[in-house]
C-alpha cells in the first residue's frame, strides 16, 4: 500500500520472450513468457506471465533475486513494470484486464495508524493503462461501486490514494484483528471501476523465506472480462535464491 510516497518512477518496456517453465505447480506444458526486467535494489526485478498449452493465462507475476533487497533504499521507492504482450505487442494482453505492476517499497511502513506500519514490499498488479493510473485523483471517491462488484468480506480503507485508487480490505484478515502483518492482498477502486488486485507481504516474513498461498475473495461479478486470481503467492525458490510474488489460478471472468 502506498501513502504519499516520494518516489523514484522508473519505467522499462521490453520485448517479451519465451522459455520452458520452472515455477512450482507448473505442468510441463506450460510456457513462461519474460516482460519487462529493470535494476531493483542490488540486482533487477522481472516480469513475467505462465500460460497452459492452450495459451490461456494462469498466473502472473514478478521474481527478484534475494540478494536484490540488501541494495534497496531507505525511502519509500516506485518501481514499475509492464507485464509481457502477445509477440511483443504493446496493445495486445496476454493475461487480460492486467497490464503492468507497480512494486512499492515501504522501509518503515505506513505512517501510522496503520496495520501496515511495518517495513513491507508489496506489488499492486493494474488492470488499467499507465496512462489512467496516472490521472487518478486522491481525496473521496465520486463514484460508487454497485454491491455485486464488491468483493466477499472487503470495505474501503479510506480515501482514493493518488495514481492508485481506493484500497479495499480483507476485514477478516488477521492484521485487523490483533495479529501482526504478515502478508494479504488488497483490491483497488476508482469511480466504480476495478483499477488493481495488490500482494503485499511484510519484510521481516520475506526474510523468513517461507512459502504462502492465500485465497483471494471474489466479488460477485466483474465488470470487465478477463483472466482474474483465485489466489495470490508469495514464495521463495532456495535453488534460484529467488522471491516471486504472483497472482494465481487465474479463471476466465
Amino acid at each position: 500500500m502506498k501513502n504519499m510516497f516520494l518516489f523514484s518512477f522508473i519505467t522499462l518496456f521490453s520485448v517479451a520472450f519465451l522459455f520452458s517453465c520452472n515455477k512450482d505447480n507448473s505442468s510441463p506444458s506450460s510456457v513462461t513468457t519474460i516482460g519487462a526486467r529493470q535494476a531493483f535494489g542490488s540486482d533487477s526485478i522481472r516480469s513475467w506471465v505462465i500460460t497452459d498449452a492452450s495459451g490461456t493465462p494462469t498466473s502472473v507475476g514478478v521474481t527478484f533475486k534475494a540478494y536484490a533487497l540488501a541494495g534497496l533504499p531507505t525511502t519509500d521507492t516506485m518501481y514499475m513494470l509492464m507485464l509481457p504482450t502477445k509477440s511483443g505487442m504493446m496493445s495486445s494482453m496476454m493475461a487480460a484486464p492486467f497490464d503492468h505492476v507497480e512494486i512499492d517499497w515501504a522501509p518503515n511502513g505506513d505512517p501510522s495508524p496503520s496495520v501496515y506500519n511495518v517495513a513491507h514490499l508489496d506489488c499492486h498488479f493494474f488492470t488499467v493503462t499507465n496512462t489512467y493510473q496516472m490521472g487518478m485523483m486522491g481525496g473521496p471517491d465520486s463514484g460508487s461501486l454497485a454491491s455485486q462488484y464488491v468483493p466477499m468480506d472487503c470495505h474501503a480503507d479510506g480515501d482514493v490514494e493518488a495514481d492508485m485508487g481506493a484500497h479495499w480490505v480483507d476485514s477478516t484478515a488477521p492484521e485487523y484483528h490483533g495479529m501482526a502483518f504478515d502478508h494479504a492482498y488488497n483490491y483497488g477502486f476508482y469511480h466504480g471501476n476495478m483499477t488493481f488486485i495488490e500482494a503485499m507481504c511484510s519484510k521481516t516474513f520475506l526474510d523468513t523465506k517461507t512459502n504462502y498461498t492465500g485465497v483471494i475473495k471474489q466479488p460477485g461479478a466483474f465488470k470487465q472480462s478477463g483472466y482474474y486470481p483465485m489466489n495470490y503467492t508469495i514464495s521463495y525458490n532456495a535453488t534460484a535464491k529467488e522471491y516471486t510474488y504472483s497472482l494465481d489460478n487465474l479463471k476466465m471472468h
